[in-house]
């Protein structure tokens, strides 16, 4: 299958329970599935993080953590304190094998008992910030998780970047860069934000 078949796939989920089964589903495959196309962006995605945060003792939510790639990735540059969350408790299971993260998480990001997480100073989301999956609900869940002067890096495709961008665009964020990621026919952006200290 191409990037974009397996896109339209996934995308195509009609509830949170569908979406959360599909990745269930997947969970065994999914590296092997996608590493011709995605193998360079959690590398990519953690490098941007790590140039914005220093401090490596930063504790850090991999929000969309799957099985577990960018914590890998963070982990290889030297990330201490790796949280990983996500809705599929089989992408999760792959996760717990690389044993890069200091706690797993099966929820959403908007969840109460997320609370309880403490002093979140970098967000990291690959791939979640799409059709079906994260939007503005949660990039204002990610914000408030967030601790002031805090980085956020995501990855959006063009098409559903407008739908973000009048949240992206008020004061509460600050833009430090901007890379486009030729994956998909919708090219893909990787973004990395600072929140700004209140």
């Amino acid at each position: 299958m191409k990037p974009d078949d397996y896109l339209k796939w996934i995308c195509s989920s009609q509830t949170d329970q569908e979406l959360q089964g599909n990745y269930d589903q997947w969970a065994s495959t999914y590296e092997s599935d996608i590493a011709q196309f995605w193998e360079t962006v959690p590398h990519t995605a953690a490098t941007a993080l790590s140039k914005f945060l220093p401090n490596k003792q930063a504790s850090i939510l991999d929000f969309g953590a799957g099985t577990g790639m960018v914590g890998v990735a963070l982990a290889q540059l030297g990330f201490k304190h790796i949280i990983g969350l996500d809705i599929s408790p089989g992408m999760l299971e792959q996760a717990q094998q690389k044993r890069v993260y200091q706690a797993l998480v099966c929820g959403a990001i908007a969840d109460e008992n997320l609370e309880s997480l403490g002093n979140i100073t970098g967000v990291i989301a690959t791939g979640v910030f799409a059709e079906r999956h994260a939007g503005e609900a949660e990039l204002k869940a990610v914000h408030t998780k967030l601790q002031p002067g805090g980085v956020f890096v995501f990855t959006v495709r063009q098409g559903f970047l407008a739908q973000l961008q009048p949240m992206l665009n008020q004061t509460v964020w600050t833009p430090l860069s901007s890379e486009v990621m030729q994956i998909y026919d919708d090219p893909m952006h990787l973004l990395a934000y600072r929140k700004t200290a209140q």
